[in-house]
């Protein structure tokens, strides 16, 4: 019990711990908005710089869902400031995408971890989903990926169940990109409209 009680206070810390990052992460990020415009900062790091840092970033936002909030703003940021929508949307959701496929690895491999009294639900989850067709399910793995929610999540649990990754990498791919590529056009035109 007392092992327990201390993994207890080392998670709370931990978390304690990643909330003041994403916090001080946001309000130094305000700062920087405030005293440089987004396209200082697209003009700085420079127009082809952009997109592969786009990329980086929403790989490593793809790895977490803590950090996804710090990509979504530096796009927003980015896309303000005259980064073109659609390659942000190409270079980002190849990022995102991989970052999801390090999950499915992840999920395809400790699938074997998972403890007895938990398989039977990961059993009749798997079950239910093979009588689904694969078109269906590749249009919710779309709709899905088409929110900001972490997609590894998703990702994770079709490895579990043993989803082919051939059906789900398409899917999640196009609504990775339809997702940025929206999200980038309406902070340009919010950001046109404010200025």
């Amino acid at each position: 019990m007392k092992n327990f009680r201390n993994g207890w206070k080392q998670n709370k810390n931990h978390d304690r711990v990643i909330i003041i990052l994403i916090f001080t992460f946001i309000v130094f990020w305000n700062i920087l908005l405030y005293y440089y415009p987004p396209s200082e900062i697209v003009s700085k790091v420079g127009v082809q710089n952009v997109y592969i840092l786009a990329f980086l970033l929403a790989m490593i936002g793809g790895v977490s869902a803590f950090t996804s909030t710090s990509f979504y703003i530096t796009l927003v940021t980015l896309s303000a400031g005259g980064a073109d929508p659609v390659y942000m949307g190409v270079f980002a959701s190849i990022g995102l995408t991989l970052g999801d496929l390090l999950f499915y690895y992840l999920g395809k491999k400790g699938k074997q971890y998972i403890p007895e009294r938990y398989g039977w639900g990961m059993r009749k989850l798997s079950s239910y989903v093979q009588k689904i067709k694969d078109r269906y399910i590749g249009v919710l793995i779309f709709t899905y990926s088409l929110t900001p929610l972490p997609s590894d999540l998703l990702a994770l649990t079709l490895a579990v169940i043993g989803y082919p990754l051939k059906y789900m990498i398409i899917p999640l791919l196009l609504g990775n990109f339809a997702l940025i590529s929206i999200m980038a056009t309406l902070s340009q035109i919010g950001f046109n409209f404010l200025t």
